[in-house]
């Protein structure tokens, strides 16, 4: 079934979205702790019309199996550039980690085959794409969806950013009133 070790509660949940990504422009990869969504753009199949769009995103949802019955994802943004039409995914331009959505859509007017003026590319990305394929497998398995440890560090660390501000108004107050 796959090449690489995925942990054995990961199974039943990676085949589910395996199925629910075929036909689609998703690619399912097994992984040490669960497995991975992405935008297939190599694909032959889907290359042509991410090219001819535009495509800036490619996103892939790292999902992991803590335990059986549970799940996260960590969304990965990373820049797609196109070079003489063919993708390359960039890891220097731009990348964002943990939980991110989305939404960006190309429509392009102009001149078409027969000389006509009219929408030559319609094209809409949604980042939460990929995730619902996981996530509706995800809840006919009864799964139950957790926060991932990229998450939990970024709350962790805005609560903690937000209690010292707290504080220090409280000392600058402080200050002001002693005077």
């Amino acid at each position: 079934m796959t090449d690489q070790i995925m942990p054995p509660n990961a199974y039943e949940l990676f085949a589910r979205v395996q199925q629910a990504a075929a036909n689609t422009p998703y690619k399912v990869v097994p992984t040490e702790k669960g497995f991975d969504v992405e935008l297939d753009v190599a694909d032959a199949t889907w290359f042509g019309l991410f090219n001819k769009a535009g495509l800036k995103h490619a996103f892939i949802h790292h999902v992991s199996i803590p335990e059986t019955g549970t799940y996260s994802v960590t969304d990965d943004a990373r820049t797609v550039e196109w070079i003489a039409g063919t993708p390359r995914i960039s890891y220097e331009a731009s990348r964002e980690i943990g939980r991110i959505k989305k939404v960006s859509f190309n429509r392009t007017y102009a001149f078409n085959e027969e000389g006509e003026f009219s929408k030559v590319v319609d094209f809409k990305f949604n980042s939460e794409e990929g995730r619902a394929l996981i996530d509706s497998a995800a809840t006919d398995l009864g799964y139950r969806q957790v926060r991932g440890s990229i998450e939990k560090v970024g709350l962790f660390i805005g609560l903690g950013t937000l209690v010292l501000l707290v504080l220090m108004g409280v000392v600058i107050g402080a200050v002001i009133l002693l005077r």
